[in-house]
């Protein structure tokens, strides 16, 4: 049997004895109802206590990342000054190894690239790591593009047996003559190679050189490759240092299987002989 529960019937009465609707309540409501404002008012202040929580918990979050933030910085700030001064400490041995370079390259008649101090070894100055590796890269670019189209090393790896200036004539023995070039020791159809980078301007048939080919290079420079019996390229082909360009032969004025090679610099014969090695 279901038991019901005690209610109690509230009437509100205003001040002029007017009453309102009565509203029955649970009975235990009205005499326990000291527990229930206190159970509210508890929980509003768990609610209020949970809201300072969170708000200082989150300022203090914002503290501590500003305070990270910060010695983030710092370190990246005294890093860089360690890094660099590192580097600086390395600026006299790079340049030294760089000026060596350009005597090199000087001594091929290219332009010196580093004419001062740009790398900084003399200043106080402490430069980013940005800055040194953007000047580091930029200069040894250019030292590439020399190296690249600069006519360096043999064309065909063989014994020099005529070099360049002169020499008695090889037909007749007779009398002297000035030999433009190296004449390169070489059997029947061996490999030709480009010295360096550059563009095929001629290609054919040259009067005593025979065979022949030449390339236009950077800087100013020419190569030019004799007596071929066979020509592997054409005019106007770009060529890159190391190329397989003909090979070798006896064609035109020539006593025999040999590589006839000649090195011109604005449009000057110089002797190859200074390009064979650094």
């Amino acid at each position: 049997m279901n038991r019901k529960r005690n209610k109690t019937t509230v009437i509100f009465v205003n001040k002029n004895q007017n009453s309102s609707k009565p509203i029955q309540v649970p009975t235990g409501y009205i005499v326990h109802w000291k527990k229930y404002i206190l159970g509210v008012l508890g929980l509003f202040l768990i609610l209020i206590s949970s809201i300072f929580y969170l708000i200082r918990s989150n300022s203090n979050v914002e503290l501590a990342k500003s305070k990270l933030e910060l010695a983030l910085l710092k370190s990246k700030d005294k890093l860089s000054v360690i890094d660099t001064s590192s580097l600086k400490k390395h600026y006299q041995s790079i340049d030294k190894k760089l000026l060596t370079i350009n005597k090199y390259l000087k001594a091929r008649g290219l332009k010196p690239i580093l004419t001062g101090n740009e790398g900084g070894e003399q200043s106080d100055d402490i430069l980013s790591v940005e800055e040194i590796g953007e000047f580091y890269d930029n200069y040894l670019s250019k030292i590439a593009y020399n190296v690249a189209y600069t006519p360096m090393g043999y064309p065909h790896l063989g014994t020099i047996t005529s070099g360049y200036g002169h020499r008695e004539n090889p037909f007749s023995g007779e009398n002297v003559e000035t030999h433009k070039g190296l004449d390169i020791r070489a059997n029947y159809g061996d490999i030709v190679k480009c010295t360096a980078n550059g563009k095929v301007i001629f290609a054919g048939r040259r009067g005593g050189y025979g065979n022949c080919i030449v390339i236009k290079h950077g800087n100013g420079f020419e190569t030019y490759y004799g007596h071929l019996s066979k020509i592997l390229v054409k005019v106007n082909e770009d060529v890159i240092a190391g190329n397989n360009i003909g090979k070798a032969g006896s064609t035109g004025r020539s006593t025999g299987p040999h590589l006839h090679y000649e090195v011109h610099k604005n449009g000057k014969v110089i002797n190859p002989r200074s390009f064979l090695t650094l």
